[in-house]
């Protein structure tokens, strides 16, 4: 049977080894490709609107983005998209801006086959792997609309692509006794940048290597829930927790795309197997909207709620998915592409659903490089599946808990939440909540409610974040928070937090006892401060309960809002116009008050990128509870009421 299926995914991706495409779909395939090509165009076209023309050739051909004010190193990444709408299309203007996009390009090529990943602002060249992939795939569908000399110049510098990853196994393999950990979505991605490159260019000890990566690699899965793990420095064993490093985004928007397609191209059949089982884990979060829910993971710096600020994009990978025996994975890819058409303006995809509505700057990252995870998909050959799938998270089916990562996702009426302990930090302290968060509320009518930030912002990795253009800035998770000298003390830094989960009365309930710390652990001067945290979730909505609120602590409640949505604000209760319901928050213990906004009565965040309004619920006196409910009043029916 196994056989039988890769057979079967093989000849739907026949493509990837040099085959010829069909170049017809049908039904649902033939008009989920219809709205790839319409947004993938759109983008594309405005990508050129900001390539630059100039006879200094440190300048010409190459894009600047309007929030960095300067031309990425990965624009070259474009080169995919360009040379697929070139073929597509039949206009000239997309060929002449790819040649022209990889004429730039020079500018950032290093004599040892590398690409660094900016100008005069990062010398990393790690990211070759990514280049070389776009690269590849230009060359490999498109190659016969180049001219000789600059199919030869292409080609030639793929070869020293390849050579590079050879020689740095530091970045790429996995098998480095003695050595800092690499970010596993690296490795990952060499496995068929590699492979093809080998395959393209006649060059078997490319293969080889490949081969030796990927074996490395199978030992990287999680026991439980077949997490890929390794986006962080710690690998050699589990934390206190069980947990190990994981990061969603770069999983499903590079590494298992990556590795789907190598194992393809190898016919890895075991490598396959564990890639398949952890797509499907990955998918479970994804949320009814078609947003990637990164509320937990150790690189969720770069989160942006449609997907990774610097990542590709899943497409692809899923769609071999689908052509195997996962057509779910078809509704995945339109949800996602309808979500990303929902955060474009003008043309360029903005870094968070509340971006443009905040006034803040689109990076141009985001657009060429999901651009090329659409082109990636298109080019691979139609599947032919007419059948709607439901997502698992479509479902109403309680509690489902992941233990390689402590976190639960709860799914009652409509709905969906994520509660996480999950203790694997990154390489920086505060990428993401600890200490028995409420990383994520989501309801069928009123969208994110609640959507987890970094514990405190900060640009990780300066080069591919946006730093923050507006006077006030806060963490987006609820917690219980104490501010003392100017250092915030909360929950969200605890790695000593025991969450218990239980079932009772229609309520699914969670009960906290956690520790105000701050970023290293560090209790206030006062001593340990300790905090009962009780959450109740049932089909009405939430309720949230502070027991015993002691040393000038409250409840912070940063309620996302965009400027566009009405907001009333009392002492005792919040409201939020939702699109088709009305969001209330009411207190039952304790008041409400309003940090300091800016002038549009918001705080934004950069990552992922959502407008909230900072709710403090403050208790009556030292020591007293705080009690807060949040329900929906629907102005319009309740989808299943419908159904």
């Amino acid at each position: 049977m196994k056989n039988m299926l890769f057979m079967m995914v093989l000849f739907c991706v026949s493509s990837l080894a040099g085959q010829a495409r069909n170049v017809n779909a049908n039904s649902f395939d033939d008009s989920l490709r219809s709205e790839a090509d319409k947004l993938l165009t759109e983008w594309m076209d405005a990508f050129l609107a900001y390539q630059y023309t100039c006879s200094d050739s440190a300048l010409d051909g190459g894009v600047l983005c309007p929030a960095c004010a300067r031309m990425h190193g990965r624009i070259g990444d474009a080169v995919l998209p360009l040379m697929y709408l070139a073929e597509k299309t039949g206009n000239q203007k997309y060929l002449l801006g790819a040649k022209r996009l990889m004429a730039w390009m020079e500018n950032v090529h290093r004599p040892d086959g590398s690409w660094m990943n900016d100008v005069h602002v990062s010398d990393w060249n790690g990211t070759t792997v990514f280049a070389a992939i776009a690269l590849y795939e230009a060359l490999h569908y498109h190659g016969h609309l180049l001219d000789d000399s600059t199919h030869h110049h292409w080609k030639q510098r793929l070869v020293e692509a390849g050579e590079f990853m050879m020689n740095n196994p530091f970045i790429y393999s996995r098998r480095r006794e003695g050595m800092r950990n690499m970010n596993v979505n690296y490795s990952a991605s060499a496995t068929y940048a590699l492979y093809a490159i080998g395959e393209m260019c006649n060059r078997p000890e490319f293969k080889k290597e490949a081969g030796e990566i990927a074996r490395g690699l199978k030992e990287y899965f999680t026991a439980n829930d077949c997490f890929l793990y390794g986006e962080g420095p710690n690998i050699a064993s589990e934390t206190p927790n069980g947990c190990r490093p994981v990061d969603l985004l770069y999983n499903v928007e590079e590494s298992l795309p990556n590795m789907a397609y190598y194992a393809v191209m190898a016919n890895d059949m075991e490598l396959f197997s564990l890639v398949e089982r952890s797509m499907e884990t990955h998918l479970e979060f994804m949320l009814p909207d078609g947003a990637w829910d990164n509320s937990w993971g150790t690189r969720s710096f770069k989160w942006t709620y449609w997907g990774g600020r610097t990542s590709d994009g899943f497409m692809g990978g899923y769609y071999l998915m689908a052509a195997a025996r996962h057509p779910e994975c078809l509704e995945a890819i339109r949800r996602n592409i309808r979500l990303l058409s929902k955060a474009t303006h003008g043309g360029l995809l903005y870094g968070g659903m509340h971006y443009f509505a905040s006034g803040v700057s689109p990076c141009i990252h985001h657009t060429f490089g999901h651009a090329k995870a659409l082109a990636s998909f298109l080019e691979l050959p139609p599947v032919k599946m007419t059948s709607l799938e439901k997502l698992p998270r479509d479902s109403v089916y309680g509690v489902k808990h992941f233990k390689d990562i402590r976190t639960w996702l709860l799914s009652q009426g409509d709905w969906r939440a994520t509660f996480t302990g999950y203790d694997a930090e990154y390489k920086v302290k505060g990428t993401h909540p600890m200490g028995g968060a409420l990383s994520l509320l989501w309801h069928a009518q009123a969208g994110p409610i609640f959507a987890a930030t970094m514990n405190q912002y900060k640009l990780i990795e300066a080069p591919n974040m946006q730093d923050n253009v507006r006077k006030y800035l806060m963490g987006g998770t609820p917690r219980v928070e104490l501010t003392q000298d100017g250092v915030a003390y909360s929950n969200l830094d605890d790695l000593n937090t025991d969450i218990t989960c239980f079932i009772e009365n229609g309520f699914c309930r969670f009960n906290v006892n956690s520790h105000l710390v701050n970023i290293n652990q560090q209790s206030p001067k006062q001593g340990e401060v300790l905090v009962e945290v009780n959450y109740a979730f049932s089909e009405q909505g939430v309720s949230i309960s502070v027991e015993r609120c002691n040393d000038s602590a409250y409840l912070v409640l940063p309620v996302i809002a965009s400027p566009k949505e009405e907001v009333r604000i009392s002492t005792r209760e919040a409201s939020i116009k939702k699109n088709k319901g009305i969001l209330y928050i009411t207190c039952e213990a304790g008041y409400i008050d309003v940090a300091p906004t800016d002038s549009d009565g918001r705080i934004f965040n950069p990552v992922p990128g959502f407008s909230f309004v900072p709710l403090r619920i403050i208790p009556e006196s030292i020591g007293k509870k705080i009690q807060i409910n949040i329900c929906l009043l629907y102005t319009s029916p309740s989808p299943r009421d419908r159904g």
